[in-house]
């Protein structure tokens, strides 16, 4: 059964929202002479050493069994490496509206994870506004779905982008697994991101991309921002939410960021939102309630337990 979202878990989601939602414009400032894979490793580095930083200052437990260590090597594979590696090659042939309505499809994807390998019921609730919201998605992003043609080359990238999508959801179902083994969300973020890094890097070097760093103004402030929002305080925020009321429902996240990105763009790029899109919006947000809240029947028996 699912648990009852508090004023905590919905300031999470918030923030995960949010963050989440800004960094698409964030990431155009990595755009130039670093390849975008090894802007990737030098995120996750950084991103690391702050979030070893923050288990050092609360007293977390850094020394890890064999095991402990195996899955925190999955996290850092399929979080921080191949999902970033595979979302950078398909966007090259995709549009952002493309890539985030692929993307969205991790709130199925997380709640079959779930129930395959963790045993947890499946929220209908959940998996219902899931639905509405996609369909949401689809509305804003309507017309870059009608520009789309298999012809080229982007049936392959979007092939790429639902493995990508798939990476991610391992990611989460691995974190939820790591909380369960009374890791804190902290001490395995930390270690998964530096065996990403490592990973990314590695993968750079067979690659045979340069290993180089743009020391101007908007490449290093975009880093910053997406080391300390889009990594340390989102997948901080998002991979507590994850183990505090499933991967299933935390991985609305994906439906309601790309709205929060529209809405940036109202606010700075001069973007005017079209009838359609407010009813897009309009549907976002309803499948938001519909699944993050609980029914009465749930809310009665939740009661009659703990009593």
């Amino acid at each position: 059964m699912a648990s009852e979202i508090n004023r905590f878990d919905a300031v999470l989601f918030t923030v995960t929202v949010l963050t989440w939602g800004t960094t698409w414009f964030v990431i155009l400032g990595q755009l130039g002479v670093v390849h975008p894979i090894v802007s990737v490793g030098w995120r996750f580095l950084l991103a690391a050493g702050v979030v070893f930083g923050i288990c050092w200052v609360r007293g977390e437990r850094l020394k890890l069994s064999v095991k402990e260590h195996g899955l925190c090597l999955l996290l850092g594979l399929f979080l921080f490496c191949v999902n970033y590696g595979l979302f950078y090659t398909a966007s090259l042939s995709l549009t952002t509206g493309l890539v985030s309505i692929i993307f969205s499809t991790m709130v199925f994807w997380n709640a079959l994870g779930a129930r395959w390998l963790m045993k947890q019921p499946l929220d209908y609730r959940a998996l219902a506004g899931g639905v509405i919201g996609i369909a949401g998605l689809m509305m804003l992003f309507w017309d870059e779905l009608l520009r789309f043609s298999w012809l080229d080359s982007g049936s392959a990238a979007l092939i790429l982008c639902l493995l990508g999508t798939l990476s991610a959801s391992s990611g989460n179902l691995v974190s939820a697994t790591l909380q369960k083994r009374s890791m804190s969300v902290w001490n395995s973020t930390a270690y998964g991101m530096l065996y990403g890094t490592a990973l990314t890097f590695g993968f750079a070097g067979l690659s045979n991309y340069p290993i180089q760093f743009e020391w101007t103004f908007i490449y290093v402030g975009s880093l910053l921002y997406l080391v300390i929002f889009g990594s340390v305080i989102a997948f901080g925020s998002y991979l507590t939410l994850v183990g505090r009321i499933g991967p299933g429902r935390a991985a609305y996240a994906t439906i309601a960021f790309p709205v929060v990105a529209i809405l940036v763009s109202v606010l700075f790029e001069d973007y005017h939102l079209t009838p359609l899109a407010l009813v897009a919006v309009a549907l976002v947000v309803a499948g938001n309630w519909l699944a993050l809240s609980k029914s009465k029947v749930q809310k009665s028996s939740c009661r009659a337990g703990s009593r």
